[in-house]
């Protein structure tokens, strides 16, 4: 176990390694700009939803299909009270299933069916969990499963009111894209040749190499150096289950690169290195782009278990086919950061959970972005008793206050440190309080 004080030590330097190594990747070099909010005057001609990582296992009951069914509940309920009033697609990014068994196909189907309206194409590809069943003895078996249950080409290139887009899955071996390189070269020159500076959508499981959020440990090559050479891309992509309302899960350099969480649970990865970490309580959520007649792209992201907007996940991405107008990229997102802040007069208590353990809590500190995690030390007098970096709440649109489970502790008097840090490792100012335990 990697200590405390050290976790966050690895965290800084790696975010600084990684800024210098994506700021490369996202020439030409812009900091300090704000981008544009989305005018009230935008109209989509397009809508569709993204989502990954479903993980269904063939029970109707299994929270993760009830979220999925919601997906398209929520998001015909927003459609109707916007000025454009269609969901033209809904995509699912790889994983719906958990291990490609037939229940769990039959479950995503009888789901898009019982819910889908006329006039809304459903996409899904493959993931690496849809041959998890096959792959010790012929990971292509998962190839005849999905033409049999979902559609008859693993791989599909649309034109949905003038867009392009182009859902890729795994090779038959369910672990690489070395077989697709050709296609997608061939679907990319065709979409992008019919205009060169509209977007394109891409859709595969694992993100591209050394891009968003998790993708130097999750990520793919291949497809990476595929998308090099097409600007005019903007991909989404799963696999890590890493917070979509992070800010690096939206990335822009060569070409677009955006996370899709997962809508069944979020994690975070606090130092990139000694592994991930499951987000408190419930999590999932997804993303709904719209796209105007000009090209300008927005992403609102949706918390599904709340039913409301990230606020600060509102992106709005204009002229995606020249690279000078990225901004959203790794060192220009880092450079709008700043230390979050705990409310004047914040406190921190303790409650009791039912299992009889010790409950932290304290209100969200906020900064530019919403603050990722928390470093907190807990001591009886000299001595520590608990000490641990903790993912924050930013998983969820809702919630003003962190609970955290520190264990069962002795009746008594605590001492309480608690540090807040941002995505890009900026650390605030430390909440200093005491609690007593009875």
């Amino acid at each position: 176990m990697i200590s405390n004080i050290f976790s966050q030590f690895l965290f800084k330097f790696l975010t600084g390694f990684f800024s210098v190594v994506f700021g490369f990747m996202s020439i030409p070099f812009v900091i300090n700009k704000v981008p544009p909010k989305a005018p009230d005057s935008f109209t989509p001609v397009v809508r569709f939803a993204v989502t990954s990582d479903v993980h269904l296992d063939g029970n109707p009951e299994q929270p993760a299909a009830l979220r999925l069914a919601q997906l398209f509940e929520d998001c015909y309920a927003y459609a109707e009270g916007e000025n454009y009033k269609n969901l033209d697609a809904v995509v699912v990014v790889g994983d719906f299933a958990t291990s490609g068994a037939d229940e769990e196909y039959e479950l995503f189907n009888e789901i898009v069916e019982n819910n889908i309206k006329e006039g809304t194409e459903i996409l899904a590809v493959l993931g690496n969990h849809e041959f998890i069943s096959y792959r010790d003895y012929d990971a292509s078996i998962a190839y005849e499963h999905y033409k049999k249950l979902i559609n008859e080409d693993v791989d599909r290139h649309l034109v949905i009111n003038g867009y392009h887009f182009i859902a890729c899955s795994y090779s038959e071996d369910g672990k690489t894209f070395d077989s697709k390189k050709d296609w997608l070269n061939k679907e990319l020159t065709v979409a992008t040749k019919e205009d060169a500076d509209k977007p394109v959508f891409v859709f595969q499981h694992p993100a591209p190499f050394a891009t968003i959020y998790g993708s130097v440990n999750w990520g793919d090559f291949t497809v990476r150096t595929v998308f090099e050479k097409y600007p005019q891309i903007i991909d989404f992509s799963g696999h890590s289950h890493y917070a979509n309302s992070d800010p690096r899960t939206i990335w822009q350099g060569a070409f677009t690169a955006v996370g899709t969480g997962s809508l069944s649970a979020l994690m975070s990865n606090l130092n990139y290195i000694e592994g991930d970490e499951d987000a408190p309580g419930e999590s999932g959520a997804f993303w709904i782009v719209e796209a105007d007649a000009d090209g300008n792209v927005r992403l609102k992201l949706y918390d599904i278990v709340s039913h409301r907007f990230f606020e600060k996940n509102d992106y709005y991405l204009t002229d995606v086919a020249k690279k000078s107008s990225h901004l959203y990229s790794w060192s220009n997102l880092k450079s709008l950061d700043t230390a979050p802040e705990f409310p004047d007069g914040a406190k921190v208590t303790a409650g009791k959970s039912n299992e009889g353990n010790t409950l932290l809590e304290f209100p969200n500190a906020e900064g530019y972005w919403e603050t990722e995690d928390y470093k907190i030390t807990v001591r009886s007098g000299s001595k520590e008793v608990f000490a641990a970096t903790v993912v924050s709440n930013y998983v969820r649109a809702d919630l003003t206050q962190m609970s955290v489970d520190i264990g069962k502790l002795d009746a008594g008097e605590y001492t309480v440190s608690i540090t807040p840090y941002s995505p890009y490792a900026k650390g605030g100012k430390t909440l200093n309080g005491s609690i007593e335990v009875l």
